[in-house]
């Protein structure tokens, strides 16, 4: 957030971040459940969409959806993960939300037209954001090369300090490693350390590829950024 708005305030009277509590949703989010074919899981991505498309419906609702483009980043656009997540969450999504739009058009006093009821539906889906590294989370986490060497030579003697050091370099490449976590002693071992200490965002944006990418998305949606500015600790100055 503080990439889209430098001024946004985090502190939780501010900007909540909630994770999802629903236990039945919660399942379809661990190990890809929520593209799975098999009958017992459809429960799980039943409650997801339900869950996500009550978070849009939400006055001041919004949703950020994590999942890995299992790509390279040259090789985007052939991520079966982005178009299973277009098909079977957000066009579902997208359906209950114009069901429920139509369900208060039907009750207003002032007809509603269909168009304008699927109008509202897309401002609403606007707010699901896929947040999407190629080619997996670690992508973006060992970009964070200073706590990575610090935890390789603290847990791993130093074995792959210099891969990370190169990674440093050449931000842009780790896009472009195929399954990263394989590739160095730290694995998803040390994601949350990776994660919250002192991570270098402005570089890693600076380097273009995926994490460019959800945040120049993100910077592009104007409600979202009027949203963040409401959070100011000061009056908006325009300039």
């Amino acid at each position: 957030m503080k990439q889209v708005d430098a001024y946004t305030q985090t502190q939780p009277a501010r900007l909540s971040f909630e994770p999802v509590r629903s236990a039945e949703a919660l399942r379809a989010l661990h190990a890809n459940v929520w593209k799975s074919e098999k009958a017992r899981d459809r429960r799980h991505q039943v409650e997801l969409v339900r869950t996500l498309a009550t978070q849009l419906l939400r006055d001041h609702g919004w949703a950020f959806f994590h999942f890995d483009g299992d790509r390279p980043w040259s090789e985007r656009s052939s991520s079966e993960n982005v178009a299973k997540f277009s098909q079977l969450i957000e066009a579902k999504v997208y359906t209950l939300i114009v069901e429920q739009f139509s369900t208060r058009a039907t009750r207003a006093a002032t007809p509603v037209a269909q168009q304008e009821v699927e109008a509202q539906a897309r401002q609403r889906m606007n707010r699901l954001k896929r947040i999407v590294p190629f080619y997996s989370i670690e992508a973006w986490l060992f970009q964070n090369t200073r706590v990575a060497i610090r935890l390789c030579e603290r847990h791993y003697g130093g074995r792959d300090a210099d891969q990370f050091q190169r990674w440093e370099q050449e931000r842009h490449t780790l896009d472009e490693v195929r399954k990263p976590k394989e590739q160095v002693c730290l694995g998803a071992k040390h994601n949350s350390a990776l994660a919250s200490e002192a991570f270098p965002a402005r570089d890693v944006h600076a380097a273009g590829c995926s994490f460019a990418s959800v945040v120049d998305k993100l910077c592009q949606d104007e409600e979202l950024r009027k949203a963040l500015q409401q959070t100011y600790d000061f009056p908006v100055t325009s300039v």
